[in-house]
């Protein structure tokens, strides 16, 4: 997913033309060891190199032992901006987990040196991983910390970026108070810039302010200030001249004059624009993206639906092909590091098959010449007959081994896949509410950071709310473990099954959205009792509602619960978006998401079957009910 570097690699260009020039003013602290700033920055400069050309595999050979020498030089700024590329660098070749980990060593370090640029930055690269994922609520929470305790007359370059990543993630309208607030925080830092005549700084500083009106644009526009937004044009186009990035940004002025042409009406000036923006994007297919959505829409404005359509259907192309090529490539870096052993040991089986074709070969030869010996001496006729029939039961052998070979080359293949996957998901899942817990615990110790009781709040609910999703997927898994071992169920005991619906629905209670409701519907008698196993049936239950308060923003939630003969009827209807009816049994498969960027493991409805059919009932998806999803769990009484 390369291509969706775009915006940050525009906010970084003025991060890192602030480096080269602010870094030629930090030499104080190399010349007390002894050696030269020149020597310092010169080693930095490489890894730098290396990671502006996207040159993976050499930046992350030599910034372990850069960050080491700068370490002991006890350049901090240079050493923790380095660890800053080196994290990003891992989100831009998709290894997030890898970033995250980097995140949280660079983290531990800033704590424990009581550094809070460190610390600050370290935030900056866990809101950038989780952008690129796609969970904005936490890169929010990860932009909204490092801004609050970058050090006061610290470095600007750094915190006019993390402003612009906060921008970027913000939603309008509905953050509209917090980007409003984070503009006149901006533009004040801005106005506090000091006056230069180096060309290195005008053309830094034109960077920041470029960065500033292209986010104070769009928050005009999403806010339907159409007038205001169309006086910011001329400012975007100075500050792009006086940047020095003219030819990277020009592409960038014919978006916004198209996005300002539809909000004006002016929908053929709108067209003009979108197709130059389109040109314009070249082989990067993100940008090439982002101008078949914008044209799309300015056909449909102007009534063009072919066209419109057409645009359409090459923007999902090319994002199927982008989300493959993400796909790929994450697959690729997780086989280079679970795939050794399997690579090995296929040699190794290669090498087995060598010498047995080698063996074939001269045994193939030797009965040619038996043959020809045979030929001219008839007395061994019933010998070779003998023979033959000995080498052709030795070769069915062969053959027969060679099958299991490859039966058993199938099973190890299988099990690659199962171990892939398996990692894929727990990594991420697992890493990301410890995490979470770990960064917002941390914050919370720090002495030397006041923070409003709102936003301690706030932690403490996000990490309860981690705590108990981490606890979730734990138990399931145990819970997996537990019935794939042992075959036998506790006694059954009795329970009242409308206590057992109250339990389940004040489960999730609380984490069901405002406006949703949360409705029991129980047709039994208030103190009916049966013979079952109350615990098993509450996590089914819970399970089913949990899942359902997960994807309903709107609406409601309905808990039924019916008797029918000998069995009990329970159902969970939501209004949430639906599940296709093609993907009924996918749904129950272990890992199983129909949104990968969801939060979860794919486990719940497989725990909730596997205790059905102990139990001797069923769970079943109703695909007949299009409100929504509709969840049938049938179970006997007894």
């Amino acid at each position: 997913m390369k291509q969706t570097r775009f915006f940050p690699i525009l906010l970084l260009l003025a991060v890192l033309i602030t480096t080269a020039v602010s870094c030629k003013r930090d030499g104080a602290s190399a010349r007390h060891s002894g050696v030269s700033y020149d020597s310092v920055y010169a080693r930095f400069s490489v890894a730098q190199r290396y990671y502006n050309n996207d040159q993976h595999d050499s930046l992350l050979m030599v910034a372990p032992k850069t960050l080491e020498f700068l370490r002991q030089q006890k350049n901090w700024q240079l050493y923790y901006i380095l660890w800053q590329y080196l994290a990003e660098d891992h989100v831009w070749f998709n290894e997030y987990a890898d970033a995250i980990e980097e995140a949280q060593a660079m983290q531990e370090d800033a704590i424990e040196r009581n550094d809070s640029f460190g610390l600050a930055l370290s935030y900056d690269v866990q809101g950038t991983a989780y952008v690129m994922q796609d969970v904005k609520d936490e890169a929010k929470r990860c932009y909204k910390t490092s801004i609050s305790i970058y050090p006061k007359g610290g470095r600007k370059g750094p915190l006019v970026s993390t402003y612009g990543s906060y921008a970027d993630c913000l939603s309008l309208p509905e953050d509209s108070a917090v980007y409003d607030s984070l503009l006149t925080n901006w533009v004040i830092l801005l106005s506090d810039l000091p006056a230069s005549t180096d060309i290195d700084d005008l053309q830094a500083y034109a960077s920041w302010h470029l960065s500033y009106y292209r986010a104070k644009f769009t928050y005009l526009i999403g806010m339907d200030s159409v007038a205001k937004a169309a006086q910011l044009i001329d400012s975007i186009e100075y500050y792009m001249k006086a940047s020095g990035n003219e030819l990277v940004e020009q592409n960038n002025l014919l978006a916004h004059r198209s996005e300002l042409a539809m909000a004006q009406g002016n929908y053929q000036a709108a067209l003009y624009y979108a197709t130059g923006y389109l040109k314009g994007a070249g082989n990067d297919l993100g940008i090439k993206k982002l101008a078949l959505n914008n044209r799309a829409k300015v056909y449909e404005k102007l009534g063009n639906f072919r066209e419109a359509l057409a645009d359409m259907r090459a923007y999902d192309l090319l994002k199927d092909s982008i989300i493959k090529t993400s796909n790929r490539e994450q697959l690729n870096q997780l086989n280079k590091r679970f795939s050794l052993n399997e690579l090995q040991s296929q040699n190794n089986l290669l090498k087995q098959r060598s010498r047995f074709t080698t063996g074939g070969v001269a045994m193939i030869l030797s009965v040619i010449a038996l043959l020809v010996f045979l030929v001219l001496n008839s007395r061994w006729n019933r010998r070779l007959q003998i023979k033959n029939t000995q080498l052709q039961r030795e070769r069915n052998v062969v053959v027969a081994q060679n099958k299991q070979l490859a039966i058993e080359r199938d099973h190890a293949e299988a099990a690659s896949r199962a171990k892939t996957s398996f990692m894929q998901s727990m990594t991420h899942e697992i890493r990301t509410p410890l995490n979470a817990i770990s960064g917002f615990t941390q914050v919370l110790t720090m002495k030397d950071i006041e923070l409003p009781d709102a936003e301690r709040m706030d932690f403490c609910e996000r990490i309860q709310e981690n705590t108990r999703l981490l606890t979730t997927i734990l138990d399931d898994l145990l819970l997996i473990s537990d019935f794939e071992s042992s075959s036998e169920l506790p006694p059954a005991e009795p329970c009242v099954v409308s206590a057992i619906v109250d339990q389940a629905a004040d489960t999730i209670r609380s984490i069901v959205a405002k406006t949703v409701t949360l409705d029991c519907q129980c047709t039994l008698p208030a103190d009916q009792t049966i013979e079952s196993h109350p615990r098993l049936i509450h996590i089914v239950l819970s399970k089913l509602l949990d899942n359902a308060a997960k994807f309903t923003t709107v609406g409601s939630i309905t808990l039924k619960v019916s008797q029918e003969d000998a069995m009990l009827h329970f159902s969970v209807e939501d209004t949430g978006p639906g599940i296709p009816p093609d993907k009924k049994e996918y749904i129950f498969e272990r890992f199983a998401k129909l949104d990968s960027f969801a939060q979860g493991t794919g486990l719940g409805l497989t725990v909730g079957r596997m205790i059905a059919e102990r139990l001797g009932g069923t769970l079943t998806l109703d695909t007949d009910y299009t409100n929504g999803s509709k969840f049938d769990l049938i179970l006997p009484i007894k």
